[in-house]
């Protein structure tokens, strides 16, 4: 959902010349987006699983780094089924279509905005656990229990980028979901007041 569809939906209310048609197609361009978006994750979930299993298989049948694949297979393990279960969660309610009447639209959009809220939380875990896996391996290594300083610097820095980027990413998001947020309470708000004086 973008700014210019919120300013078109309170452009309609506001003049009072609602054309729920005109609503529910933009919305219908845009229904299918959590759908993927909800895919995309599983199947990222699903990967981290597999990369787990391998991660146990290479940690049980050699002898090099074996701690340090059966470490990152625990992590893989425990950690991708309940990130998982937490995403589809976070967006099924997002996936419900209502009545196609300006208000259940509306109720649309405050769905998925909040259901993209719930999302951005999760991927806060991600970071928090990525952090706590990272500093986990540090403090192994530090005790002398892996010895594998070059991949742990070379993992580290790969895990600082991707995480750096993606908490500003959901910093930016999140601005712009609550701001979506808000206007469609607004208007949904706005809308009833109307219902109630006709």
């Amino acid at each position: 959902m973008s700014d210019d569809f919120i300013r078109s939906l309170q452009s309609d209310w506001q003049s009072q010349a609602i054309d729920a048609s005109r609503v529910l197609r933009r919305l219908q361009r845009h229904r299918w987006v959590p759908h993927i978006v909800l895919g995309a994750e599983i199947l990222v979930c699903a990967l981290a699983f597999l990369a787990g299993l391998w991660f146990a298989w290479v940690a049980a049948h050699h002898e090099q780094h074996k701690l340090l694949f059966a470490l990152s297979a625990v992590a893989m393990l425990l950690t991708a089924p309940a990130l998982c279960v937490a995403s589809v969660m976070a967006r099924s309610p997002s996936l419900a279509w209502s009545d196609e009447t300006p208000e259940s639209l509306l109720g649309v959009g405050i769905s998925r905005a909040e259901s993209s809220l719930r999302a951005i939380r999760i991927g806060r875990w991600h970071i928090a656990i990525i952090a706590s896996f990272v500093a986990l391996l540090w403090a192994v290594e530090a005790v002398g229990f892996i010895r594998a300083i070059d991949f742990l610097i070379f993992y580290t820095a790969i895990c600082l980028a991707v995480s750096t980027v993606s908490w500003l990413w959901m910093i930016r998001r999140e601005t712009r979901v609550r701001s979506e947020l808000a206007a469609c309470t607004r208007l949904l708000a706005a809308l009833r007041v109307d219902t109630e004086v006709a």
